[in-house]
């Protein structure tokens, strides 16, 4: 991608959404769960809504649970789950394949932990050549300062930071968009 501020914007018909293992007990050591499953439902029924595909990851799922049922309630039937081993999803040949199937090269990030698989997803998409758009929002890690060197890794890598609203707002594109109203509703 070109530095033209143009193709820093998403694009609904060039972007995936992936979501790092937002897994129950992951999820439970967060100091703000409940925050975190409520930006990231918004962002799963706002790409549903434009027709973004949605990729999900799991970490060892037979050891820390499954994605969070509040979330996987929000997913179209069509979503895969993808266990792993490997810290950062591109790492894992089914993830890495399934993602180049989809043929998007911008890529909207959330999850868990921001300093660990978030961060070496994020490094890994970058050097593959994809946009990374990390939805700030939308990620956590255990403690406050491990989340702030984790955003601050990435961002100095060349990730691009963004929310949940502006995310969502870049692909809509336009008030007139057939979706806006969907998603409207889901900011407020």
């Amino acid at each position: 991608m070109d530095n033209d501020p143009k193709s820093r914007l998403l694009s609904a018909d060039n972007t995936l959404l992936l979501i790092v293992d937002i897994q129950e007990k992951l999820l439970s050591a967060m100091e703000n769960p409940e925050k975190l499953i409520e930006k990231v439902s918004a962002l799963i029924q706002g790409c549903t809504a434009l027709n973004i595909p949605i990729v999900v990851s799991e970490q060892v799922p037979h050891k820390l649970g499954p994605t969070a049922k509040e979330l996987l309630a929000h997913l179209p039937d069509e979503t895969t789950t993808w266990a792993k081993t490997a810290f950062g999803c591109v790492q894992d040949a089914n993830i890495q394949a399934h993602l180049s199937q989809l043929k998007r090269k911008q890529v909207i990030l959330c999850g868990l932990e921001t300093h660990v698989c978030v961060s070496q997803t994020a490094h890994q998409l970058l050097s593959q050549g994809h946009q990374v758009h990390l939805i700030t929002d939308a990620c956590q890690s255990r403690h406050k300062k491990d989340h702030k060197t984790g955003l601050s890794k990435m961002t100095q890598s060349g990730v691009i930071p963004s929310s949940v609203e502006m995310a969502l707002f870049e692909m809509l594109a336009s008030c007139e968009h057939a979706a806006f109203r969907q998603v409207q509703s889901l900011i407020k």
